[in-house]
């Protein structure tokens, strides 16, 4: 699997690489694996995982959905961002970027809130030809709000695909145990908030 592109993240950020990269180790060793049974379980390489465990490497979404996937946890308790306090402000250009998928051309997530809250919340932004990668399945419930532009989501019902055409404002509510994937809809860049519960 190729490295993934670094997504620059602002200066005053606290170090969220280092955070991702120790609950992703403690998890690890929790379980008994050594790098290179996870690597052979999520066909990461070693070295990209140390880097990763060491806060150096930033992994795609994709990657770290596979990592929490064999390290049986729900991946937003890996994107989590530093512990919060009883008010948090968390300002425009704050917060951890991640690219969503390895490709060269990808959607970029924002993650905003900390790793003790009973939920994830995060930003995406889509331009027009990123990628956002394939169908997703993991536990809790989804909510999925449109700041601007179109997406569409596409989620796997017993009798077929059921497709959800959302613009500005829209919402969308649903299980995120059922298989599901976002699509870019239109000409324009498109944001929208993510909320999913980690509890």
């Amino acid at each position: 699997m190729p490295s993934p592109r670094p997504v620059a993240r602002a200066a005053d950020d606290p170090d969220p690489l280092t955070a991702l990269g120790g609950r992703l180790r403690a998890r690890r060793r929790a379980l008994g694996l050594t790098l290179r049974q996870l690597s052979e379980r999520s066909g990461t390489s070693v070295p990209f995982l140390s880097q990763v465990e060491n806060g150096v490497g930033t992994p795609s979404l994709t990657t770290l959905f596979t990592l929490a996937r064999e390290l049986g946890t729900p991946p937003e308790v890996l994107l989590a961002g530093p512990a919060s306090d009883a008010v948090t402000l968390v300002r425009a250009g704050d917060g951890q970027r991640f690219a969503v998928s390895d490709a060269t051309s990808s959607a970029v997530r924002r993650q905003i809130t900390g790793a003790d809250e009973s939920f994830s919340a995060a930003e995406y932004t889509i331009n027009p030809g990123d990628d956002l990668g394939g169908f997703f399945a993991s536990e809790g419930r989804e909510v999925l709000h449109v700041l601007a532009g179109r997406i569409a989501v596409d989620l796997v019902a017993a009798d077929g695909l059921v497709t959800h055409d959302l613009g500005p404002g829209d919402t969308l509510v649903y299980p995120t145990s059922t298989e599901h994937r976002w699509r870019h809809l239109g000409a324009e860049a498109t944001r929208f908030l993510h909320v999913i519960t980690t509890s």
